[in-house]
């Protein structure tokens, strides 16, 4: 969302337009989060993120003042250890943190990277857990992680099919497993991308989700934002048996 970043928006017009149609479909908070490696949080992208920061955020005092704005970092784990101290490398500067693992691959011993930073005094947010790759059939690791205190990040174009049938089937899987805290809409301020969690909203209140879509979309984001523990949420079935059927035939072309 902070302009000219990275893979993001291209200029501030782009990153407006894209505000205002979040802010148009209900959304009335928004953490932008650019990339950044651990191995250079304080590189030429930090300080190039700072400045269009400044610029984004005054722009949207004026055409969005309603909206609330907040910062963090997407931070790639390429390296096992992450200095948390500087607090504009977290979420609105809680304790939260969100993290991705480097090329989209589970690193080796990553329950135990992603403990450190709970030793700390952090919480690792795990961003779009459904698209690593290195997970064995029972994805045996996911429990690990989760008793090492990682909180669960779902991308809502995940749900939707954006990333293909199989990362929508895994999606489906940490949902009725129980694993998912939040619903992001990984928004690149791209119109290839999904723009909104509105549609991700009425997916699931069609299948009479709505009260795990209201914790997962809305008072679990908020209450990370107020440096508050998520509601937990609990597995996550659809009356209609449409999840079950997605996994069913994930694990059967795995």
């Amino acid at each position: 969302m902070i302009p000219g970043v990275d893979d993001g928006a291209p200029d501030l017009e782009s990153a407006l337009d894209a505000l205002q149609a979040l802010w148009q479909d209900g959304v009335t908070a928004v953490v932008a989060t650019p990339h950044l490696q651990a191995s250079r949080v304080e590189g030429s992208r930090r300080k190039l993120a700072e400045e269009a920061w400044r610029e984004l955020r005054a722009a949207v005092s004026e055409s969005l003042p309603d909206l609330t704005l907040e910062r963090g970092f997407e931070i790639s784990l390429d390296v096992p250890r992450l200095d948390l101290q500087d607090e504009a490398l977290r979420l609105g500067g809680t304790r939260f943190v969100l993290v991705e693992f480097h090329g989209f691959t589970i690193p080796q011993r990553s329950a135990e990277v992603l403990g450190s930073i709970v030793a700390e005094g952090y919480v690792p947010v795990l961003a779009h857990p459904e698209r690593y790759w290195g997970y064995d059939r029972p994805l045996s690791i996911v429990p690990e992680w989760r008793a090492a205190g990682v909180l669960m990040q779902l991308n809502g174009g995940s749900l939707l099919g954006e990333n293909g049938d199989s990362i929508r089937a895994r999606a489906l899987r940490f949902l009725s497993s129980g694993w998912v805290d939040l619903i992001a809409s990984d928004n690149h301020a791209r119109p290839e991308r999904c723009l909104s969690l509105r549609r991700v909203w009425d997916y699931l209140v069609a299948r009479d989700l709505e009260e795990p879509a209201r914790l997962l979309l809305e008072e679990n984001p908020h209450r990370i934002l107020k440096d508050e523990s998520p509601w937990v949420v609990g597995s996550v079935e659809d009356s209609g048996g449409f999840f079950s059927k997605m996994i069913r035939a994930f694990k059967r072309g795995r």
